[in-house]
């Protein structure tokens, strides 16, 4: 998530009771079918967050690269990127380390960097897939973020297995110097790509509440300062309207970002295919949408639902946490959606929310095919922007949903900011949490990690429990019975509950957002494993 610069304080935090050896509760011995053998090839991962290394100052924090798992418990070569708030570490060698997997998919991984490493906590999704967060807590520094990883396809590593039509969401920090800045900045769009040569681009830019829309051309390349990067870890350099850029390929439908200059942004760019519709008329489904990013009063998460027969949108939902204070929204009016006839898969979702008269709720949107694709917040007031927020659009299948089709192993994420003391603090720090639980007749049972940045340590292997209610997918008339919800309790040596809106994609994904007020902003996933 992308968030205002902070600043941590010296104060206890929530869990720090969980490290005192007292009465402490742990998970019980973890089952599947996952092993050390499940995280075997090439991987390019990527998290954002935070970096602490003494003072007072956070820094927020981008991680981009490939590492090799040997599936044995070894980490054999790889390299990475980091980008601390536009300071940026170039192709930094992975010169070993480790990992374990437990039989539920959750396990760790260290990445040894010469004399220095970083350790994450990792769920597997699959074996070509997973989640992770930044656990690094040592001398050296302490970081969080959240991030995931996905098995890369070596034969694409070159320039030309880059082509075609690629829909981004890049997002993170401008490259303003001036104080209170650097800001928080939401770029997405689309680009063609030919043997190096990206043309036909076209981008929607939030930068800090200033909206800019224009095409633009580019390059992708080998990085001439670490050639052999490319062929061994599908590494290069590219340069996307003005912005110079490190990629990392996972393979042809699929490439990995970090910005090296002018700014602190990543993301993905995804290949765009022919099934992304060309006109409004051949719209016709429901659509589950979640962005996060910052406000003026913080942190912001947005997750919502609609339905688009053509140009018209009904069923409309929305939910909002806006600096610790939740928002419901029961149904939109006046909505419409749109679709941008010179720029493929790009179009505009608009409605009136009942919660914000004064500000009518407008969406651009890059479609990379019927079914999926990001998405940026342009709403604006009478002040300007009210955000600057972006993230995903997917349609929504698989209803109705039920004890019968929600049921299995998932992998549950969040990340956000922590409110200590029900908001108490002067400041809101990094909170990021990765889980494994199994959902049986819609009751949740696992075990989970948690880092709250003020705490300095993450804390481990806490018992998750919990449980889902589903009322719909969102089609009820008044939208007040079709929320589902979700509680998460985390339990060490003391416990907390977290309360949530959920919305599915289908019955293997869901997003969702914390809908308590004054304690925490936090939105991510619920990502069954396969």
């Amino acid at each position: 998530m992308k968030r205002l610069p902070l600043m941590l304080v010296a104060a206890g935090a929530f869990w720090s009771a969980a490290c005192s050896g007292n009465g402490i509760v742990n998970p019980p011995p973890p089952v599947g079918k996952y092993s050390k053998a499940s995280l075997n090839g090439q991987y390019a991962f990527v998290t954002n967050g935070e970096s602490f290394t003494g003072g007072l100052s956070a820094t927020p924090l981008a991680r981009t690269g490939s590492f090799t798992a040997d599936g044995l418990g070894n980490i054999t070569a790889g390299v990475e990127d980091v980008n601390a708030a536009g300071t940026v570490s170039p192709a930094l060698q992975i010169t070993g380390g480790s990992y374990t997997v437990n039989a539920d998919g959750r396990g760790t991984l260290t990445l040894q960097l010469g004399q220095n490493s970083i350790d994450f906590g990792i769920t597997l999704t699959s074996t070509s897939d997973g989640l992770m967060i930044d656990e690094t807590s040592n001398s050296a520094q302490s970081s969080t973020g959240s991030g995931n990883f996905i098995k890369q396809t070596p034969g694409s590593f070159q320039v030309s297995g880059i082509a075609g039509p690629y829909v981004f969401d890049f997002s993170g920090l401008d490259g303003n110097q001036t104080i209170p800045c650097p800001c928080p900045e939401s770029f997405i769009g689309e680009f063609t790509a030919n043997n190096g040569a990206v043309s036909a681009g076209f981008f929607d830019d939030n930068d800090n509440g200033n909206f800019n829309g224009a095409s633009f051309a580019g390059t992708i390349a080998q990085d001439p300062l670490q050639a052999a990067t490319l062929s061994s870890f599908g590494r290069g350099v590219a340069l996307i309207a003005g912005q110079n850029y490190v990629f990392y390929i996972v393979d042809s439908t699929r490439v990995r970002f970090v910005s090296t200059n002018g700014g602190m942004l990543s993301g993905d760019a995804v290949a765009q295919s022919n099934t992304a519709p060309a006109n409004v008329s051949s719209i016709a489904s429901s659509f589950v949408f979640i962005v996060a990013g910052s406000s003026i009063n913080g942190g912001i998460t947005r997750v919502g639902r609609f339905t688009a027969n053509g140009a018209t949108v009904t069923n409309v939902l929305e939910d909002t946490n806006d600096g610790g204070h939740f928002i419901k929204t029961d149904g939109g009016t006046n909505a419409s959606i749109t679709l941008d006839a010179a720029n493929p898969g790009r179009g505009n979702l608009t409605f009136t929310d009942p919660n914000f008269l004064n500000a009518p709720g407008k969406y651009v949107f890059y479609l990379s095919s019927a079914t999926q694709g990001v998405i940026q917040e342009q709403t604006v007031n009478n002040s300007g922007a009210v955000d600057v927020a972006d993230g995903t659009i997917a349609a929504q299948t698989g209803s109705p949903f039920s004890s019968s089709n929600i049921s299995g192993t998932y992998a549950l994420n969040w990340s956000g900011l922590s409110l200590q003391n029900g908001g108490s603090f002067a400041v809101q720090d990094e909170e990021d949490m990765l889980s494994q639980v199994n959902v049986t007749s819609l009751n949740l049972k696992g075990a989970a990690d948690i880092f709250q940045f003020q705490s300095g340590v993450p804390v481990f292997d806490l018992v998750t429990s919990g449980s889902l209610s589903i009322a719909g997918d969102g089609t009820s008339s008044t939208g007040a019975s079709s929320r589902n919800t979700m509680s998460v309790t985390l339990t060490k040596s003391n416990s907390t509950t977290v309360n949530l809106v959920v919305y599915f994609v289908n019955p293997q994904l869901a997003f969702f957002t914390n809908n308590q007020n004054m304690n925490r902003i936090v939105a991510g996933v619920l990502k069954t494993q396969q």
